[in-house]
């Protein structure tokens, strides 16, 4: 049996059948051809013998006869087992002369002088082949029938050698084909085992790209696709380090101001000095939470493509709902949280719970990051028919020393003070937004303020 799954057994089997085809086709014309020569080379045969049994036919006191002696008819009836028949008739009256069989109706006017004609026929169910020839004798020219039938058996067997002999050669040839390749195929699958070998090296630590040269061309299209999935996989695995590493750090520091709040709320002898180190406590374990619950909603943000429950969702809704939740916070830094744009529904396609998360990211990092006291927009318009802005405005200090583009890393502040984010917000604005098919942009004029911007 041989493996469905395998490219040698496959290749070798339909080498096979392909060959067994082409053989069998080749094998029925050889059969063919070799009746036709055998029966050019007896036919020949049965002419001479039709010729010598002329030879001995002539005309006495104007009758037909045929002077055969014993052995001349011993020798003209003996063929290496086949049976030999023959007929010898006067066409004047149609009557016999001689011959040891009836060869059945005779041909009308016979063939023309000197020429042999041949037909076949079946005589006491044995099929025959017949020569006919017409002799005219002298005098007179007194025309006779001579026929001489004999059996097929050696033409067949001619046939039959022949056709044996071309499914022998044509055996060998598949034989010798398949081993050949196989053995080609051997020597062509050897790079792709080089390659197999190689790729079992790679591991998390070692996604360095595949070398396509070392592979036939048909598969260096494979291999380049595999290179660019081990590049991202390695991107990934980096990122997710990186991730992981500064999280470490970001937790580190909230988790450390509760033990280090606990210990001193232990060490208080008075109750407002306990209540003080618990708010310090409470604060410290928001900040955890903070964190924890914007990792969370990274997490979710990058998880696969476009999912399956993402629908037409109302983008000033979303942002009448993300300004309504941080109304309290807008109130207690004593900042103008406002909405400009248009009243009207204006759609997008997208995750409503991803959108609201984007909205708020965006709210609330321009509410940590922008003036006490100050002003925070969040503006929605329709640039295009098939585009749409979503901007949100503070007129705060800037981006301080970070650049446009690196405020959308993670980790990255442009203000270190302890009420002040982890540096997720915006990183979390542009996974969501990539998520969506949406561009990101941050603007910040030398006079102040910043503008994060979404198009859909």
């Amino acid at each position: 049996m041989w493996a469905r799954d395998s490219l040698r057994g496959t290749l070798t089997v339909r080498l096979v059948a392909a060959f067994a085809l082409i053989g069998i086709v080749a094998g029925a014309i050889a059969y063919r051809l070799g009746a036709r020569y055998a029966n050019l080379a007896y036919d020949r045969a049965l002419s001479d013998d039709v010729t010598t049994l002329a030879n001995q036919v002539g005309l006495r006191d104007g009758q037909v006869q045929v002077d055969l002696p014993p052995a001349a008819r011993v020798w003209l009836l003996s063929n290496e087992g086949e049976r030999v028949l023959y007929r010898v008739v006067d066409l004047r009256s149609g009557a016999l002369v001689d011959g040891n069989a009836d060869l059945g109706v005779r041909p009308a006017g016979g063939p023309p002088a000197g020429t042999t004609q041949f037909r076949d026929a079946t005589i006491d169910g044995t099929p025959f082949r017949i020569g006919a020839a017409v002799r005219e004798l002298d005098p007179g020219d007194v025309a006779v029938l001579i026929e001489v039938a004999e059996s097929l058996g050696l033409r067949e067997h001619m046939a039959q050698q022949t056709l044996a002999g071309s499914l022998l050669l044509f055996g060998l040839m598949i034989g010798v084909a398949v081993l050949l390749v196989r053995s080609s195929i051997a020597r062509t699958l050897e790079p792709l085992r080089q390659l197999e070998a190689e790729a079992a090296t790679r591991s998390g630590t070692n996604l360095a790209a595949l070398e396509p040269a070392m592979a036939p061309r048909e598969v260096r299209g494979l291999i380049l696709a595999i290179n660019r999935m081990m590049q991202r996989v390695s991107e990934s695995i980096e990122s997710q380090r990186r991730f992981v590493a500064n999280a470490a750090h970001q937790l580190r520091t909230p988790i450390a101001g509760l033990r280090l709040q606990a210990q001193l709320a232990h060490d208080e002898v008075d109750a407002a000095g306990t209540r003080r180190r618990l708010d310090e406590i409470d604060r410290s374990a928001a900040r955890a939470a903070h964190v924890i619950e914007q990792l969370l909603t990274l997490s979710r943000s990058e998880a696969g493509s476009v999912p399956a429950n993402f629908a037409a969702v109302d983008l000033t809704g979303v942002a009448a709902q993300s300004i309504q939740r941080f109304l309290p916070a807008a109130e207690a830094r004593a900042v103008d949280l406002g909405y400009a744009g248009p009243s009207e529904p204006v759609w997008v396609f997208g995750n409503e719970t991803l959108l609201c998360e984007l909205v708020g990211n965006l709210v609330d990092n321009a509410l940590r990051y922008g003036r006490r006291g100050g002003v925070v927009t969040v503006r929605v318009a329709r640039q295009r028919p098939d585009a749409v802005a979503l901007d949100v405005l503070d007129d705060g200090p800037g981006l301080g020393a970070l650049t446009p583009a690196a405020v959308f890393e993670r980790f990255q502040r442009g203000d270190a003070s302890a009420d002040a984010g982890v540096g997720l917000g915006l990183a979390i604005v542009k996974e969501i937004a990539e998520r969506h098919g949406a561009q990101v942009s941050c603007e910040s004029p030398p006079a102040g303020g910043v503008r994060i911007g979404v198009v859909f």
